[in-house]
C-alpha cells in the first residue's frame, strides 16, 4: 500500500492519537464489557478458539482501517477550516 503524508503522520503517531482520553470512564466500562463478552464466548466454545481468534484479528484489522480513515477525513476537515479562516472577511 502506497502511504500518503497524513497515512504517516498517522503510523508515526507524532500527537499521541493512539492515546485513549477516557474522561468520563465510558471506554472502560465498553472495554471492560468486551473482555466479559469474550470470556463468556471462550467458555462457551471452548472448542472454537481458532475461529474465535480470527474473529477478533479480523475485527482488530478492521477498527484500525476505520480509525486510520476518521483520521484521514478529520485532518482534511480541520484543514480545510483553517483555510476558510485565513480568507478575507467581506
Amino acid at each position: 500500500m502506497i502511504k500518503n503524508i497524513l497515512d504517516e503522520l498517522y503510523d508515526y503517531d507524532l500527537f499521541h492519537l493512539t492515546e485513549i482520553e477516557d474522561m468520563d470512564g465510558s471506554y472502560k466500562i465498553a472495554l471492560d464489557r468486551l473482555v466479559k463478552a469474550e470470556a463468556g464466548l471462550r467458555r462457551a466454545y471452548p472448542d472454537s478458539t481458532d475461529i474465535l481468534d480470527e474473529y477478533q484479528s479480523a475485527d482488530i484489522d478492521l477498527h484500525n482501517l476505520s480509525n486510520r480513515n476518521e483520521f484521514r477525513k478529520g485532518f482534511k476537515v480541520g484543514a480545510q477550516l483553517v483555510l476558510e479562516m485565513i480568507k478575507p472577511i467581506k
